[in-house]
């Protein structure tokens, strides 16, 4: 340990400088990847077939089907899940993940929207484009910022950002075609996911310590209850409350049933 006694007389003005340096270093943020896999017990019935009823001749050759429930029948992965860091007070950002993030997609491709769940920054600009031959808009059903309806231009992408935080995702419509369904998860932070088409999620660089993760699915919304670690955990709110300590931390498969899904 540097002290006085241990320092020459001549260095004895760098002490308050080492002091300094050491506890920086003793304080660093350390992070954590985190990863996991939500999957399906139970029978899950394949997509149904929509029901097409403006512009069939160019929606209606796409075959079309309700993207609402996707299970991959292979690995029971559950497609579309959403899960985020959720906190009343700033949450410390890795600095590799602080600079502006690009803009992020959302296209109207098919007549359907590409992709369901869009992640999405504060202050991060959405653009919303249209591939197909007919005219679509984008109805953002926002609750914490300014809702909006506005046909998306056929020469430019419609450009749009948020500038608070939502509590919850939020839906995203086509006014002209019903059937088309989308979600925005909009955070002030890099800590937020969506499961592929096997389940799986991973969040990279999260601070490190005790946070509450919400789970949400567009069929139950908050996730009701799960079983982790071959244990039933209600969630309250689809509350996981995790303490991360360590550079990894899986959750390994996080299981809902079923039933739990089927109610639309």
């Amino acid at each position: 340990m540097i002290t006085p006694s241990t320092l020459p007389s001549s260095l004895l003005f760098l002490l308050p400088f080492v002091c300094m340096a050491t506890n920086v270093s003793a304080t660093a943020q350390e992070w954590t990847t985190l990863t996991g896999q939500f999957v399906v017990s139970g029978d899950v019935a394949q997509p149904e077939k929509l029901e097409i009823t403006r512009d069939e001749e160019f929606c209606g050759q796409h075959g079309l089907v309700d993207e609402s429930l996707l299970v991959n029948p292979d690995s029971h992965g559950l497609q579309n899940v959403v899960i985020w860091l959720s906190s009343k007070t700033d949450v410390p950002v890795h600095p590799s993940r602080q600079a502006a993030p690009k803009p992020v997609q959302l296209d109207n491709k098919d007549c359907r929207f590409v992709p369901r769940i869009v992640m999405l920054r504060t202050n991060q600009v959405l653009q919303s484009t249209n591939a197909d031959p007919v005219v679509h808009n984008v109805a953002v059903y926002a609750r914490r910022n300014q809702p909006f309806s506005i046909v998306v231009p056929e020469d430019k992408p419609l450009e749009r950002s948020f500038a608070k935080s939502e509590l919850l995702p939020i839906r995203v419509d086509c006014s002209i075609h019903a059937w088309m369904r989308a979600y925005l998860v909009i955070t002030d932070h890099p800590y937020a996911a969506v499961t592929d088409q096997d389940g799986r999620f991973s969040i990279a660089d999260v601070p490190q310590g005790t946070w509450e993760f919400r789970t949400w699915h567009e069929r139950p919304g908050y996730l009701p209850e799960v079983t982790l670690d071959g244990k039933r955990t209600e969630l309250n709110r689809g509350t996981l409350e995790l303490t991360l300590s360590t550079p990894e931390h899986d959750l390994g498969r996080v299981t809902i049933t079923a039933a739990q899904l089927a109610a639309d």
